[in-house]
């Protein structure tokens, strides 16, 4: 009898501390919502899981890259309308000056509005990012690219293009250089040449009393050669908000899926919570009275 009394009392508390644990158990997934708490749950799962995560943490960096590219770029198509606006200006006091009526002194407002337009471009040309970076500076982005000497403007950036990495295996560039920009107008028919070397070809003739022949051609040049480079950074900005549209819907399906892998169902833990503390304090109580039961047999 007493032997069968030990055996009892093992096994019921064998049974409540296997409770206890489980109660324990159940509590912690609560607290962290998780149903993977380690390997040991489900090494499968856990690996997926944690493949997952690190898709999770790649698509975010994708999406800060994302963010940083459509800043610039958008940037960048603001700075090519003023530019282009710009350039029209340009071209339209071209036409005005190569009218044969105009005297020295309307010679002389056209030349300096030209090179007033001239140093809002060299402005234009230095603009910088959100981070205080030299939009058109390539990978010099700490200096201004462009910079006014005695013989003209002068490119100090380098031709490089700063490029971000917005999905696996897919980059852009965050701007185009201030060289390709700015100093390197494709002409027909002649070299390329820079959109400030044609202002100041502009100048210099008026001041000797006729514009130079080259100017309009080099104008209308110039004003295709900054449209192209407007539809560039539009197809660039259009790659970044497509490659932002299908970083969010996977960012959804992987999130779904790894929550169905590692998430709690709470609802249903709450009520095994309940029903195994319930069944606890059953046991606790019953182990209690035939322990006091058991006893009073033996001192009776």
């Amino acid at each position: 009898m007493q032997i069968g009394t030990k055996q009892f009392y093992q096994s019921q508390i064998t049974s409540m501390a296997d409770l206890q644990t489980k109660i324990g158990r159940i509590q912690e997934e609560v607290s962290s919502g998780k149903k993977l708490l380690a390997p040991s749950d489900d090494p499968g799962a856990y690996t997926v899981a944690n493949r997952l995560d690190q898709t999770i943490s790649s698509m975010n960096q994708y999406g800060r890259n994302i963010g940083m590219a459509k800043s610039r770029l958008a940037q960048e198509d603001a700075v090519l309308s003023s530019v282009s606006s710009i350039v029209t200006r340009l071209n339209e006091l071209g036409i005005q000056a190569a009218n044969g009526t105009n005297d020295s002194i309307a010679r002389g407002a056209i030349a300096e509005e030209m090179n007033q337009l001239s140093e809002q471009l060299i402005a234009l040309g230095n603009s910088v990012d959100a981070n205080g970076d030299y939009l058109f500076a390539g990978y010099k982005s700490g200096n201004p690219p462009f910079v006014s000497t005695v013989d003209g403007v002068s490119y100090q950036g380098d031709t490089g293009r700063k490029e971000v990495e917005i999905a696996q295996g897919v980059s852009t560039p965050t701007s185009s250089n201030g060289l390709e920009l700015f100093m390197n107008v494709s002409r027909q028919g002649s070299e390329s040449t820079s959109i400030f070397d044609i202002i100041k070809s502009a100048v210099t003739s008026l001041k000797e009393g006729h514009l130079s022949s080259d100017v309009l051609p080099g104008l209308k040049d110039a004003i295709g050669h900054f449209s192209t480079y407007q539809a560039i950074c539009g197809s660039r900005l259009q790659k970044v908000e497509t490659a932002e549209t299908t970083r969010q819907s996977l960012m959804l399906n992987t999130k779904a899926t790894l929550s169905i892998i590692q998430d709690a169902d709470l609802t249903e833990l709450a009520s095994d919570l309940q029903q195994k503390s319930l069944t606890l304090q059953a046991a606790q109580s019953v182990f209690a009275k035939i322990s006091q039961l058991t006893l009073f047999n033996f001192m009776k």
